[in-house]
């Protein structure tokens, strides 16, 4: 028998901590004959909650909408801009800036703006709360509610329509554009019921400016059967598109809102510049012969 204490013992306990050292304690962890396992994946490799539930939501614009919706806001940012270089262009080659010519450029303008920012991706949403998920494009409603108005205040001036009757006008432009938003925020029944509110403005806008142009130039009764045909054309298109029905697809429907807003702008804002001298009846730099009583 050996003894711990003596010479012998201690070379047999020296031994074998060198076998143990060689050859691992049973688990493996930092020995040299069995390496130790992988580190496990760090945390930043897992997705973030926020960022799994935003490509859950499958949206993510401008990159997963058709190429067509791109083009057609791209084509009216295009459209806007032009409309606001040419009144720019007009009004500073007079002997005298006009009013009318002044709302013209900003007009396009903030129609420039607005739907460079729907091109970029800014003020779209999902709307999950319908029958069907449907994206609405509610910078098109700051679009047109800073933009729409500016343009009949426009046709309102030539019209030669009074104080009283052109303020009341103007407001009742920005409460169309008012009530087809809050229409497109909500489900029905009640979203009809914005968008009637809607029509009734618009019938209301179509009877002050018809009244205001009927005895006018034929130039500025084209251009008020244009605009109320316009505004027209607008409620249909909340109808079938998806503030309303959803009947349209998603690129005709933006494509058509276009369109109808560059007739609206460029060219009926164009014809009215164009032929603002010949309209009002006055020689260059002359102004809109309205009542401000």
């Amino acid at each position: 028998p050996c003894r711990l204490g003596s010479p012998r013992g201690v070379g047999m306990a020296m031994g074998m901590a060198r076998h143990l050292l060689n050859t691992g304690l049973g688990n493996g962890y930092g020995s040299v004959g069995t390496p130790a396992p992988p580190p496990a994946p760090a945390a930043a490799d897992t997705p973030a909650p926020a960022a799994a539930a935003e490509s859950d939501s499958g949206l993510s614009f401008p990159a997963d909408f058709p190429n067509s919706v791109k083009h057609f806001l791209l084509l009216g940012c295009v459209a806007m801009v032009v409309m606001a270089g040419v009144a720019l262009f007009h009004n500073l080659s007079r002997a005298k800036m006009g009013a009318v010519h002044s709302l013209l450029f900003l007009a396009g303008a903030t129609g420039g703006i607005g739907y460079f920012a729907m091109v970029t991706g800014l003020g779209v949403d999902l709307k999950t709360i319908d029958e069907t998920p449907r994206v609405v494009f509610w910078a098109r409603y700051a679009t047109q509610v800073a933009s729409q108005p500016l343009m009949l205040a426009a046709v309102g001036m030539v019209a030669s329509m009074e104080t009283a009757v052109l303020v009341p006008f103007i407001a009742e432009d920005v409460l169309l554009v008012m009530a087809g938003y809050l229409g497109s925020t909500t489900i029905a029944p009640m979203k009809y019921f914005w968008w009637l509110t809607s029509c009734f403005f618009t019938a209301l806008i179509a009877v002050q400016l018809l009244s205001a142009a009927r005895g006018g130039h034929a130039v500025l009764r084209n251009v008020a059967y244009g605009v109320v045909a316009c505004l027209a054309a607008f409620q249909l298109l909340w109808l079938m598109g998806s503030e309303g029905t959803a009947n349209l697809g998603l690129a005709p429907e933006v494509g058509w809102y276009v369109v109808v807003d560059i007739v609206l702008k460029l060219g009926l804002g164009l014809t009215l510049l164009l032929n603002y001298d010949a309209i009002v009846g006055k020689e260059d730099g002359g102004e809109a012969a309205a009542s401000y009583v």
